[in-house]
């Protein structure tokens, strides 16, 4: 992502497959990374929005989730303004923290 009337580097929101979580394989992730300026700005929340449009629509996809720490407030509210209803609770292997998985379904 980069902010339109600069072009500077802003960040980045796509789909990958969340292979640092296998309880959830099947299943195609969107994720979000922000330069802090860019933060409080509704970026991610724009192009999170695109990416589902996307995933549904193009990819034909019936389901995307999203994982966030738990505690990271800021992304569990960009989730929120998706329209993603929060799954489950589990923990990342890889760091041991506690994570939350929500959920959006095909329209």
């Amino acid at each position: 992502m980069e902010e339109r009337a600069t072009g500077r580097f802003a960040g980045f929101t796509g789909p990958a497959v969340p292979h640092f979580l296998p309880e959830l394989l099947p299943a195609v992730e969107i994720g979000w990374r922000l330069d802090r300026a860019c933060w409080g700005r509704g970026l991610a929340t724009e192009a999170a929005r695109a990416v589902l449009v996307y995933g549904f629509g193009h990819c034909g996809l019936d389901r995307i989730v999203s994982v966030a720490q738990t505690g990271n407030d800021a992304s569990l509210r960009v989730m929120a303004k998706l329209g993603m209803r929060r799954e489950r609770e589990t923990v990342d292997p890889g760091s041991a923290r506690p994570v939350q998985v929500h959920v959006a379904t095909a329209p």
